[in-house]
């Protein structure tokens, strides 16, 4: 099954939609101020997940005194061979149902945990040229993939999660992750854009690497699912690069309009005197 996980809004709030098959199933809202106050913070870093009718599903808990015992000691992870980072309780309508964390095991050794419902779920995110990609795995089998584009226009920023159909149970909390995932990883906050595109191409090599296999969505969905996936990222780099293009254009109109002022006002100084 395939669910999009778009966010619609970026300033002055980071909105998401989540979708299927053009059905909207669920939304979501992130933090978009800059958190660098030492009060409420809990508050402040809260977000949110509900159905099509404004009914919270889950919400998070951010702790700052377990997180900053849990972060304080640099590369604790060397001598206990595991540290967690960003770790946010999952709220539901009957109290705690989980986690969100980063486990580091080792240099290079990093990976995302969702724990939920006495089950643990890892995510193994890697780049691949211009993709950023999230293995899930329940033990040792895949389960899920999310793909980001890392073209992104306007900060606005597009997920794909495939996950396999014994395994839709999981899509709210899958998808209240990706949200997770981009406020920790993407997240442009206390940006205000208009006519912005990003066009990036990256590549991680460390342990997750061996956990990404790039024919799971042709195997799992069959090929044509993959090619429809591949074109979708190759027309909105292209969308970027012309979007780029524009916006290049009308910044040298801009300048060339601010050089002729500049030069009739030098003119008309030049004729008074």
């Amino acid at each position: 099954m395939l669910v999009k996980i778009q966010q619609t809004k970026s300033n002055f709030e980071n909105i998401f939609e989540v979708s299927s098959n053009g059905q909207v199933l669920f939304n979501a809202k992130a933090p978009w101020l800059k958190i660098s106050a030492p009060f409420n913070m809990e508050n402040v870093r809260k977000l949110v997940f509900s159905d099509v009718n404004g009914t919270t599903l889950y919400t998070t808990r951010y702790s700052i005194i377990d997180n900053a015992l849990e972060e304080s000691i640099p590369f604790k992870y060397l001598i206990s061979k595991e540290q967690k980072f960003g770790q946010f309780e999952i709220i539901g309508k009957d109290g705690k149902e989980g986690t969100f964390y980063t486990m580091q095991n080792g240099m290079f050794e990093r990976k995302f945990c969702i724990e939920h419902m006495g089950k643990v779920y890892w995510g193994y995110s890697i780049d691949k040229g211009k993709k950023n990609i999230v293995s899930i795995y329940d033990e040792d089998a895949q389960i899920a993939q999310i793909t980001k584009p890392l073209t992104v226009i306007e900060n606005l920023d597009i997920y794909f999660l495939h996950i396999k159909e014994d395994f839709v149970s999981l899509i709210p909390v899958l998808s209240f992750f990706t949200v997770y995932y981009d406020y920790r990883k993407y997240n442009n906050a206390g940006e205000f854009t208009k006519n912005s595109v990003e066009i990036s191409v990256s590549y991680s090599y460390d342990k997750n690497n061996s956990k990404y296999n790039p024919n799971w969505i042709a195997e799992e969905f069959g090929q044509q699912t993959l090619d429809e996936l591949n074109a979708f990222l190759d027309n909105l780099e292209a969308e970027g690069r012309a979007q780029a293009k524009k916006i290049g254009k009308l910044v040298a109109l801009s300048f060339l309009i601010i050089i002729i002022i500049a030069l009739i006002i030098l003119f008309i100084v030049f004729v008074l005197l």
